[in-house]
């Protein structure tokens, strides 16, 4: 039996299976570390977009929504911007150093995986961020039906975020540990902004961030999703940070 889902959902589903040439999976992941995540179809054999959601929930109506535009936006980019990050080693390298020199405990065979897995969750995060939050102004815009599912949604998001500013210069080096902070400070100004609950985002701005976080939320409020270039506005979160030195396209 098929699931019904609200239209707005199955509407931006038949558009990416249009676009795409292929259709949808959905199944569970109890053990996925975040709310959902997509598999797209072509990749590793895979004829189906499979969207991998963590627990049967309300909220999965809008998570399904979200991956299915972010398969839209896939298919409807050039070629070019669907390049990756990749690492600069030698830009890295003091960062690294300053990381692992705050964390004599770790094993020397565990510390090259320990800085990577720390700096490439920056790296991953500047990918993902700017480009997510462009689907959630759209999908703000475009879907009224979504709204109350996507508030509880990015609500929660703000939430399970909103511990990075327990994290502490001696815990990771400064540059690093405010790229993470900013970029969750951003999404939080954009949950308060979408649905004028200014609350969400005080943590943020008690600490300082709000200028800062305006910087990046601006730069993905004066995109059309549509035409959107991705790296141009990765670069422009980069820059604003001060990390875009860490990385090239590749």
């Amino acid at each position: 039996m098929m699931t019904a889902y609200p239209e707005s959902t199955q509407t931006l589903l038949d558009k990416a299976t249009a676009l795409s040439g292929a259709g949808f999976d959905i199944v569970y992941d109890y053990n996925l570390p975040i709310s959902s995540s997509v598999k797209i179809a072509g990749r590793k054999g895979r004829e189906q977009h499979e969207i991998v959601l963590r627990l049967p929930s309300d909220e999965n109506n809008y998570l399904i929504a979200w991956q299915a535009a972010f398969v839209l936006h896939q298919f409807q980019m050039p070629d070019t911007e669907r390049a990756n990050l990749k690492p600069e080693p030698a830009a890295l390298a003091p960062i690294k150093k300053e990381l692992l020199d705050l964390h004599p405990s770790v094993p020397i065979a565990q510390r090259e995986n320990f800085s990577e897995h720390v700096i490439g969750g920056i790296l991953t995060q500047l990918r993902s961020m700017p480009v997510g939050m462009l689907i959630d102004i759209a999908l703000h815009r475009e879907y009224e039906e979504l709204q109350a599912t996507q508030r509880q949604s990015l609500i929660n998001q703000v939430v399970e975020h909103i511990g990075c500013l327990q994290m502490t210069p001696d815990m990771f080096p400064r540059t690093l540990l405010r790229a993470n902070q900013v970029m969750n400070a951003a999404q939080a100004l954009m949950v308060a902004n979408l649905f004028e609950i200014p609350d969400i985002f005080a943590p943020y701005q008690t600490v300082g961030m709000e200028a800062a976080a305006t910087l990046l939320l601006d730069a993905c409020m004066n995109q059309i999703f549509d035409e959107t270039l991705d790296r141009e506005l990765i670069d422009t979160w980069g820059r604003t940070l001060g990390i875009d030195h860490w990385y090239r396209w590749a």
